[in-house]
């Protein structure tokens, strides 16, 4: 079941990744550093605005949808959801509204925001919903739709002479366009009206809602100011050319290894929840210890690739103007979105499972102060590389304090063993691919690397036989063997 639903959300996932790595390298070579600074300030703020106001309505979905279409009681939750999202709509346009007020940003920067918010946040809760009911094919089209029609349409916008807000513009229509294009196509259309009806929603349960969301809120908010922070202060104390460079490095870097991570994490969460609910804590544990080692298995070789390719990644994706900053600190970068995956999906289950998210808050807490002093005290000193370092140090705090805390909790089966032979196959997967490495690099020579380390990892997990990946490989020939018969 785990793999299954692993491999639907890798082949969605894929597409989805090798679309944004084409939106990355056409946006360095049309944009200048200073645009592209512009367009990732604009979406770092509007990634807040849309963490702070509506990601508790996704995380309330993924927790409790499966329990209450159990209890038939489906359009209760969802009738009480969408009240909720109504009402955190409007605090939000009035936020909105009341920033402009005070001028604190032009008013195209500012709607710019605010219409990005509402876009994602209506297609990230959509997605939920298919991702939370285990409709891996829609969730999976509905992903590569949005990553193909945004990038197209911010391609577009940037030929007719809109710079950064054309790629803005692009990234608010896709998702709303994308959603549209799979009802439209939908043989069964789903009645929506019961969202309105007044029976149907609960006062009471938008309340246990918000008291099970809202921490999380609150420490996604902090993750998002850990994560974010520094391209934001980066963009005011040294620019937006800097501000653009970094966060095209940080773009390039994070989503290669944290969307190899959310593959494994959107597969293995509902089947980590659904298994302490109907089989108890043992089945619960058993599954999270196998997640942690797919987990691992996939980011492990994806963040020392990173790290000893660095050069040839840059040289072959990034426009000029980025590549030589951005290769200096693509390694300090992958290191430290690791420990933001690893800290997400694996540690911080013990608050989400064990019902304590509240207590989730303080590791990011800690690692956002640290980010945001340490941002003040090296960007004047170090520059784009004090921004790296500040970052790499806030993360470390975040991880070592989230598996304390969590500990307390509920205590997760670290796979210790399982661990050290992955590193193993990861170190060993390095050293042709170091010294392959080159600064005057293309597309295709770097598949061929990436193509050598693969088949060299694979070998090493194969002879240390990592996650039983012999009993798995066997299993599949069989199964291919009898479908020819």
């Amino acid at each position: 079941m785990f793999i299954k639903h692993v491999f639907s959300y890798f082949v969605s996932r894929g597409l989805t990744g090798f679309i944004n790595f084409l939106a990355l390298a056409w946006y360095t070579r049309m944009l200048s550093a200073e645009d592209y600074g512009e367009y990732a300030l604009i979406v770092a703020t509007a990634g807040l605005a849309n963490a702070i106001f509506f990601q508790w309505i996704r995380l309330v979905l993924l927790r409790f949808l499966s329990k209450y279409r159990d209890e038939k009681n489906e359009y209760v939750l969802l009738s009480t959801l969408f009240i909720g999202y109504l009402l955190t709509l409007a605090a939000l346009i009035f936020v909105t509204f009341l920033s402009l007020f005070l001028g604190f940003e032009t008013f195209s920067i500012t709607i710019g925001v605010l219409l990005l918010a509402i876009s994602q946040s209506i297609f990230d809760i959509i997605s939920e919903l298919l991702r939370a009911s285990l409709q891996t094919k829609a969730y999976g089209l509905l992903s590569v739709l949005k990553a193909a029609i945004s990038l197209g349409l911010s391609l577009l916008l940037i030929q007719w002479g809109l710079g950064s807000n054309g790629v803005v513009f692009g990234l608010i229509l896709g998702p709303l366009l994308s959603l549209w294009i799979l009802y439209a196509f939908q043989e069964k259309k789903q009645d929506i009206r019961f969202l309105l009806r007044k029976e149907n929603f609960r006062f009471a349960l938008l309340k246990e809602c918000l008291s099970y969301g809202l921490p999380l809120t609150a420490t996604l908010s902090l993750s998002f100011v850990m994560n974010q922070s520094d391209r934001l202060l980066l963009g005011w104390m040294a620019g937006k050319s800097e501000a653009g460079i970094y966060s095209a490095a940080y773009d390039l870097t994070q989503q290669t290894i944290i969307m190899l991570m959310m593959i494994v994490n959107l597969a293995s969460y509902p089947l980590c929840v659904r298994a302490l609910e109907t089989e108890g804590y043992e089945a619960a544990q058993k599954q999270i210890r196998s997640s942690a080692v797919g987990l691992f298995l996939i980011a492990a070789p994806a963040t020392i690739g990173m790290v000893t390719l660095n050069n040839s990644i840059s040289s072959s994706i990034l426009g000029e103007e980025f590549r030589e900053k951005a290769a200096m600190i693509i390694p300090v970068v992958a290191i430290s979105v690791l420990l933001q995956g690893m800290k997400s999906y694996y540690l911080d289950l013990s608050f989400q499972l064990g019902k304590k998210t509240t207590l989730q808050i303080w590791p990011v807490l800690v690692g956002g102060v640290i980010n945001i002093v340490l941002n003040f005290a090296f960007i004047p000193v170090y520059g784009i590389q004090g921004a790296v370092y500040a970052t790499f140090i806030a993360y470390i705090a975040a991880f070592v304090l989230s598996g304390m805390i969590g500990r307390a909790v509920f205590p997760l089966t670290i796979p210790l063993r399982d661990f050290a032979k992955i590193v193993v196959c990861a170190m060993v997967m390095s050293i042709p691919l170091y010294v392959l490495d080159s600064a005057d690099d293309n597309l295709y020579r770097l598949i061929a690397k990436i193509g050598l380390g693969f088949f060299v990892y694979f070998a090493m997990v194969y002879i240390l036989n990592v996650w039983q990946i012999r009993e798995h490989v066997s299993g599949w020939a069989a199964k291919l063997k009898m479908e020819r018969k």
